[in-house]
């Protein structure tokens, strides 16, 4: 794997995996109808090298009318199915609520993209400041800012978490604004935590 980091933007080239391509996949479906969106989570790491096993995809997207659910689930019946919805009244339901839908190809649970609306000011940070990274001179997919990935990691604060917060750390340093992780880990009261991320964090 090989990258180039220029501010709001890297360049990467890797050999796909299942879970990048499902990933493209159904990003293509999105950008096919405007919806913006943005990855956030763990395939993030993964993206960038880190062997780890995730079976779902986390995404925010944007508020979308009824029309434009229409058009989303019509788009999906093709080749995936929404595990947790069943018909487009519920789709609607969930999507009014604020809650996440998930899908996934046809006959298959996993891999799974969790599809939801931010809800807080980090989640609209995420959402409203993407890093575009191109893969393989190719493909285009919206991920949220690194720092913020850093502090929420920690926040989440499981073993396989603060692992992946070190190693998005550890690889991008050079290109990481330590003030702005700092000030993420304070809102998120996680400021203990950065110790995690070891002594060139100092």
């Amino acid at each position: 794997m090989e990258f180039e980091y220029i501010k709001g933007r890297i360049k990467l080239n890797k050999t796909l995996n299942v879970i990048d391509r499902f990933v493209l996949d159904f990003i293509r479906i999105l950008d096919e109808l405007k919806i913006k969106y943005v990855i956030i989570s763990g395939y993030v790491v993964l993206l960038f090298g880190r062997p780890r096993l995730t079976e779902d995809v986390d995404m925010f997207v944007e508020q979308m009318d009824n029309e434009k659910l229409e058009s989303l689930f019509e788009a999906l019946q093709k080749e995936y199915w929404i595990i947790n919805a069943s018909s487009l009244v519920t789709l609607k339901l969930l999507f009014s609520d604020n809650s996440a839908f998930r899908v996934a190809r046809k006959n298959e649970i996993s891999p799974n993209m969790e599809v939801k609306r931010p809800k807080d000011a980090l989640g609209f940070l995420s959402f409203n400041s993407p890093i575009e990274v191109l893969v393989n001179d190719k493909y285009k997919i919206n991920i949220s800012p690194l720092e913020i990935q850093v502090a929420y990691k920690l926040y989440l604060g499981s073993k396989k978490d603060l692992e992946d917060a070190r190693y998005i750390f550890d690889i991008f340093k050079k290109n990481l604004d330590k003030n702005t992780i700092r000030r993420y880990a304070k809102e998120l009261k996680v400021y203990d935590k950065l110790y995690y991320l070891g002594d060139s964090f100092a």
